[in-house]
């Protein structure tokens, strides 16, 4: 896991911007981990929500349009938690939230991970998997490290002004 991180760390740093090395991650670590889904939800404090900003297993149409709010769903409490939510069975949570346009209600395995720089959330890192199961501790630990790579190249966006988070206005 270590070569594949030093290696997804290379490519991210190689991309030529945030949406690139979004794509780069979700692909890589879908591969890494062996699973169905990679997601990346970016938050936007102003508007205090979530955004799906890159996928590799969800509808692609979804990108930029589902969108969850500080509280809502597993997303929201990954990221009012700042921890990990690892669940055998998404749905069966009470804070579960379906959003129809990622058509991700065959998903059941939920692994997400906050993205924090300098104690502030910016997004959340999902892995999903059909199959009933709790992500492993050395799946867990791998998502976690690469979230912390995620998050010095998201503030790095934000800090040279190439974070452009488009948000559909239509409610999901």
């Amino acid at each position: 896991m270590l070569n594949t991180l030093r290696s997804i760390v290379q490519e991210v740093g190689a991309a030529s911007n945030l949406q690139a090395a979004l794509d780069i991650i979700v692909q890589r670590v879908r591969e890494a981990i062996s699973t169905e889904v990679c997601s990346v939800y970016l938050y936007d404090a102003e508007k205090a929500i979530y955004t799906l900003m890159a996928t590799e297993g969800l509808n692609k149409k979804a990108v930029g349009v589902a969108r969850l709010s500080q509280s809502e769903g597993l997303v929201g409490q990954v990221g009012l938690r700042e921890e990990p939510i690892n669940l055998k069975t998404a749905s069966s949570h009470p804070k579960y939230r379906y959003i129809k346009e990622t058509g991700e209600e065959k998903f059941h395995a939920f692994l997400g991970v906050p993205i924090i720089h300098h104690r502030m959330i910016l997004g959340v890192l999902v892995v999903q998997q059909k199959e009933q199961r709790r992500f492993d501790e050395h799946e867990e630990a791998f998502l976690v490290t690469m979230s912390a790579q995620l998050a010095g190249v998201i503030a790095h966006a934000e800090a040279t002004g190439s974070l452009h988070v488009t948000v559909n206005t239509q409610k999901t």
